[in-house]
């Protein structure tokens, strides 16, 4: 039971306190550019839970090894990046050996792999000495932080498009920017973390 809660708080904690996009900046790129299309935001999402989450597990496990302990950040963020490759690779290997996924599909795989927010992961795990529960939990929060994040910027777009009070300048993607940067705001409020760190 305590596995589960532990899971739980931690995907909570990342989808809705942290969420890493908005806190962050992590994957806010292609959150907007997924804003536009939101029928894609299932698949996408989906791959980056997938990414995000096994891509925390191994590293986590990793960074049990003693020899691996030892090593700086910056080695470990190069071990990170292969575990990615690795997991990448894989995946890919098996979506070919299916055959099933069409070539949009094969390019979301790849844009969700090497998305900000799941390369990022690994690192806010090693750096909140998560275990290996909270490591799957913060990965499942990740994508679902990323379902809020494009859900909250596809509600702005529609609003800012019908809001005839904006002034030319800053129709489009400046406005969307400053939603943004609103959003990220009130995301770091909630989260309690100071913004002049």
């Amino acid at each position: 039971m305590n596995v589960v809660l532990n899971l739980i708080s931690a995907a909570l904690y990342v989808m809705l306190f942290q969420n890493l996009i908005f806190n962050g900046g992590y994957g806010l790129s292609e959150a907007v550019r997924m804003s536009a299309k939101p029928r894609q935001l299932l698949p996408m999402a989906v791959f980056i839970t997938l990414f995000s989450t096994s891509v925390s597990a191994i590293c986590v496990i990793l960074d049990n090894v003693p020899a691996i302990q030892k090593l700086s950040e910056v080695l470990h963020a190069l071990i990170y990046v292969g575990v990615l490759l690795v997991v990448y690779i894989f995946t890919m290997i098996v979506v070919n050996i299916h055959g099933k996924a069409t070539p949009p599909t094969k390019r979301r795989i790849g844009i969700a792999a090497f998305n900000t927010l799941v390369l990022a992961m690994p690192l806010i795990n090693y750096r909140s000495a998560f275990t290996i529960i909270e490591a799957i939990g913060a990965g499942l929060g990740a994508g679902l932080a990323y379902i809020i994040a494009v859900l909250l910027i596809n509600t702005g777009l529609k609003k800012l498009d019908t809001n005839n009070t904006i002034p030319k300048c800053f129709k489009g993607t400046p406005a969307i920017f400053i939603y943004t940067a609103l959003l990220s705001l009130a995301f770091t409020g909630i989260s309690g973390t100071s913004v002049f760190i």
